[in-house]
């Protein structure tokens, strides 16, 4: 085992004192630092002291359940992934607590390690990745500052010797290039960074989706074993009668048919997430269907949606069928929407986007539209500039736009407007060449 230093900090919060034994056991055996508490204002106490990496808490316990210990959590703007686990909650408090910032849930008992362990990785990788951002972000501003500093030295020097002049704007502009170079460099770690952290959300937001058909299923399956077991005993013991076995049939036809519909839909979940997620990770070029393509990441991210409850809707006065990227068209879409669910609405607005796709005098015309607060005309020209952002203390990076930018521009050869105004919600129009 590594040096508890170089260890990730995990906080058990469980009042059940055999079941927090047992993850605090199971987690140090994985190579974690493991700390506990009893209850959420225990756990409280904890995070200002020794400031853990995940939280894993249980949703019912005394002093302060597992609800009221996030919304502390989300009052304090403690920035830590927690992971809510628990065996008696209802799915309104599963509701609850992912509207309230949790980053994933768990049912007890949790019979494979490897789930958990696995969903403890993506929580660290989401830490990891936000750290990377920041650094990136304080580097670059330390950078540009170095830099404005010694060109304002440079010109005090060239007011003084003007007989250096060449000399100087020569090696200043040879310093410059190398700095823009970095930039650039460090642009395209940043959007490799925001690709792997989509990626993660994805791959988060589709486990937890799976989680209710499946879990549905499983119970009425258990049901099922139990309705065969008995209906056995009574064949042998002589006691089955035509209504006894009318209804054993009834029973187990209406569980089946309800197992293979949620089957189904859990099926469909994992099919979007194997197309979006290979997309996602690579940058292959193939013909798809971009209207199918857009609704299959909106259901991608359909916990996003659902957590903030808005409605989505995609529109093509045509079939459009184009050969180009489809995991670029995934990023622009994904960040666009990702981008008005945390600065367009409010709790108490009818959320709506819409998504609309046209082809004219030879280009692709995609328009976005939410019904948002919509933005300042000071905002509005900042919007594509990188680490901008008036959300910096809740948790915002200012990358995304300026992302989608470089993907809009760069990659794809287009451009990108934004139309908004306070009050009026916000409409992006991204134009293309025709790739038909």
């Amino acid at each position: 085992m590594s040096d508890s230093r170089d260890q990730s900090k995990v906080l058990v919060i469980d009042d059940e004192d055999i079941v927090r034994r047992s993850f605090c056991d199971s987690l140090e055996d994985l190579g974690y630092l493991v700390l506990n508490a009893k209850n959420g204002s225990q756990g409280l106490s904890i995070i200002a002291s020794e400031q853990p990496d995940v939280i894993l808490t249980d949703l019912r316990m005394p002093l302060m359940g597992g609800v009221e210990f996030l919304k502390q959590c989300q009052e304090a703007k403690f920035d830590i992934p927690i992971i809510v686990i628990s065996g008696v909650g209802s799915m309104n408090d599963v509701v609850q607590a992912i509207h309230l910032g949790a980053f994933d849930f768990l049912t007890k008992p949790i019979r494979e390690s490897s789930l958990l362990q696995a969903t403890l990785e993506r929580a660290l990788n989401q830490v990891k990745l936000k750290r990377e951002n920041e650094n990136y972000q304080l580097h670059l501003e330390r950078l540009v500052e170095h830099r404005t500093r010694a060109l304002h030295e440079s010109n005090q020097e060239l007011a003084k010797h003007k007989d250096d002049l060449e000399q100087l704007v020569d090696e200043r502009t040879q310093e410059l290039r190398v700095v823009i170079d970095s930039l650039h460099e460090a642009q395209g770690q940043l959007i490799e960074s925001a690709k792997m952290a989509s990626l993660g959300r994805l791959v988060a937001g589709v486990s937890h989706e799976l989680n209710t058909p499946l879990g549905i299923c499983l119970t009425f399956i258990t049901s099922l074993e139990d309705k065969v077991v008995k209906f056995e005993q009574d064949y042998f013991n002589a006691k089955i009668n035509k209504d006894k076995f009318e209804s054993f049939l009834a029973s187990t036809r209406e569980s089946s048919t309800i197992v293979l519909n949620y089957l189904n839909q859990a099926c469909e979940l994992v099919r979007n997430f194997k197309l979006i997620s290979v997309d996602v990770s690579n940058d292959m070029k193939r013909e798809f269907d971009l209207t199918d393509y857009f609704n299959s990441v909106v259901r991608s991210l359909s916990a996003e949606i659902h957590h903030h409850q808005v409605e989505i809707t995609c529109l093509a006065k045509q079939k459009i069928i184009i050969n180009s990227y489809p995991g670029i068209f995934s990023q622009i879409l994904t960040n666009l929407i990702l981008n008005s669910l945390t600065h367009a609405f409010s709790k108490e607005s009818v959320a709506k986007i819409t998504v609309t796709l046209d082809v004219a005098d030879n280009h692709l015309i995609i328009k976005y539209i939410d019904n948002g607060k919509g933005m300042s005309e000071e905002t509005k020209q900042q919007i594509f500039e990188p680490f901008f952002t008036t959300a910096r203390g809740t948790g915002g990076s200012g990358l995304g736009m300026n992302i989608i930018y470089s993907l809009v521009v760069g990659n794809l050869s287009g451009s990108i407007l934004c139309d908004s105004a306070i009050g009026k919600g916000t409409a992006f129009t991204i134009k293309l060449p025709e790739l038909l």
